[in-house]
């Protein structure tokens, strides 16, 4: 929006109740996801007419964006589906209300006339014109099962004659649907870029109330995407779109009141955040599995510090702090970590299973392996979790012994480091997710929340309730965190837990290991019950409840 207009374009969204070809007279019929009003904006749903709709819906981004500068948009319905005069007449009384900079227009592949195509050409001479195709797949069978009433030939075709007329395009695309595969979701957008797509719109799956899908969810509920799984796809999507292609829409929005599943609990501007960072933490891009030439994102190396020790951290830059305690990296690995989980004799007793939360700058996974190898007696399989794989390549220029930078090196590149006794896997995942997809139990679990009251994701009581289930009943949990709503959160995810503060030094931490009862604490530990509230939420819910 910037590079074409000057500026942010926020849309008014109209409903000029054309009805759709795709309905019975009644309204009965249509698309199997698609509600009774057509998806018509929420800002204007009591509005009695249309210069009441813009009215509203001008006061609405005016006060929640401050925004200046508007696009109008026919959203609900078929935006085509009126005679030409009929057309003309309501385009022309809309665009006379306001001055708006752009007009999108909402509509089916199958409903584009000559003389509607012609004329929006010339209306395009006097305002940004863009046709907002419900392509919404490209899989035949699909589209047959959601009763489209199209092809996906027709969706191409429109495509090509919206684009011979000089209009530009975009596309909505539904995540999602029943019997479609990622692979499936890659073909559609695959032949949208193909197809020269000027803009597109995602949208994960919804199932609203009083539709033909939702009596279908009834009867054999499906599997819906949660807020990670919908991130992780449309992550994958994005890397395979040329990124001069704009992307309008990440997600949908569908009123509490009308929505069946999925429910989610992440807010869209959270969850637009949360996937740009996630791509910013992985290093990867939209468009980077491209021939074009995509805008890659490649972080400073920040500011990093000698450590009592030898090792080298380095600065947080959300934090305002560094990764490691000033007695050294090294030490806390070793003192820590490995010292009070036993690692040494566990190694000796046979092979151990490691999970590594919260990897960082790799040292209690190297010195881990280390060891594994000095004793050379059993293998050490380590999965290390960390959602910021560019913290690798940082770390590897700066750290001070070679084969840990060879370590970080193999992990950053192949997600996987082997040695005689030691395997070790990167998931670059966020915590949170990454261990609601694995399926083994651990020996040990080394969990570093770096500062656990600005990352309180990785030490709430649901977490921990998590971990919990992954660890063996004679397996133990060691944290670098001492920090008293952590030792609560513990016992009362059942825990036995014991302090670990070293005075000597500013090494401190908390052992766990696996109790038969959960021990009511005297405060209210952290929470995060859906396991998608922000560092800033959890800490705030916590102060409240404290």
């Amino acid at each position: 929006m910037q590079h074409v207009y000057g500026k942010a374009l926020f849309s008014i969204p109209v409903n000029l109740e054309f009805g759709c070809p795709n309905r019975e007279k009644d309204g009965n019929g249509g698309c199997s996801f698609c509600p009774e009003h057509g998806a018509r904006a929420a800002q204007i749903a009591d509005a009695k007419n249309v210069e009441e709709q813009i009215q509203k819906a001008l006061f609405f981004a005016k006060r929640r964006y401050k925004a200046s500068s508007f696009a109008l948009y026919i959203q609900a319905y078929t935006g085509t589906f009126a005679s030409l005069l009929k057309q003309k007449e309501a385009y022309e009384k809309l665009l006379s209300l306001y001055a708006f900079d752009a007009f999108h227009i909402g509509t089916r592949p199958d409903c584009l006339t000559s003389g509607t195509l012609e004329y929006l050409r010339e209306l395009s001479q006097k305002i940004d014109v863009v046709v907002e195709l419900g392509v919404q797949s490209l899989h035949d069978e699909s589209l047959v099962r959601m009763n489209r009433g199209h092809n996906s030939a027709c969706s191409l075709e429109a495509i090509k004659r919206l684009h011979a007329y000089g209009l530009k395009v975009y596309a909505h695309l539904i995540i999602g649907l029943p019997n479609e595969t990622p692979a499936m979701w890659k073909e559609s957008v695959q032949g949208l870029v193909d197809a020269g797509i000027d803009g597109i719109k995602f949208h994960n799956l919804h199932i609203i109330h009083n539709t033909d899908l939702a009596h279908e969810y009834a009867k054999n509920p499906f599997a819906l995407l949660n807020e990670y799984e919908y991130a992780e796809a449309l992550m994958e999507l994005l890397r395979t779109i040329p990124s001069h292609i704009p992307i309008l829409r990440l997600a949908t929005d569908t009123p509490d009141e009308e929505l069946v599943a999925p429910k989610w609990h992440m807010a869209k501007g959270q969850f637009g955040e949360y996937v740009t960072q996630s791509m910013r933490y992985r290093g990867i891009a939209q468009g980077d599995l491209t021939m074009y030439p995509c805008i890659s994102y490649s972080p400073k190396t920040d500011a990093h510090i000698l450590l009592e020790d030898g090792s080298v951290t380095l600065w947080n830059k959300r934090y305002h702090d560094y990764y490691h305690p000033k007695s050294g990296a090294y030490r806390q690995a070793k003192e820590l970590f490995i010292e009070k989980s036993d690692l040494k004799n566990r190694l000796k007793k046979g092979d151990v299973k490691l999970l590594d939360i919260g990897f960082g700058m790799g040292y209690n996974t190297f010195c881990a392996s280390e060891m594994a190898q000095s004793l050379a007696q059993n293998t050490l399989y380590i999965k290390a979790m960390d959602q910021d794989r560019m913290l690798l390549q940082q770390s590897m220029s700066i750290v001070p012994n070679a084969s840990h930078a060879i370590l970080l090196e193999a992990l950053f590149n192949n997600n996987v480091y082997e040695n005689t006794f030691a395997n070790i896997a990167f998931l670059n995942v966020e915590a949170r997710y990454g261990v609601t997809l694995l399926k083994e139990s651990f020996d040990v679990i080394f969990l570093d929340p770096f500062m656990e009251s600005n990352n309180a994701s990785l030490v709430t009581f649901d977490f921990f309730k998590i971990v919990q289930k992954l660890l063996k009943s004679d397996g133990i949990l060691v944290a670098s965190t001492s920090l008293q709503a952590v030792h609560d959160g513990l016992m009362l995810a059942g825990f036995d837990v014991c302090i670990v503060n070293d005075e000597k030094s500013d090494i401190k931490g908390i052992i766990a290991r696996l109790s038969s009862s959960s021990i009511l604490p005297a405060k209210e530990p952290y929470r995060d019950p859906y396991g998608i509230y922000s560092d800033k939420q959890i800490e705030t819910l916590h102060q409240k409840s404290s």
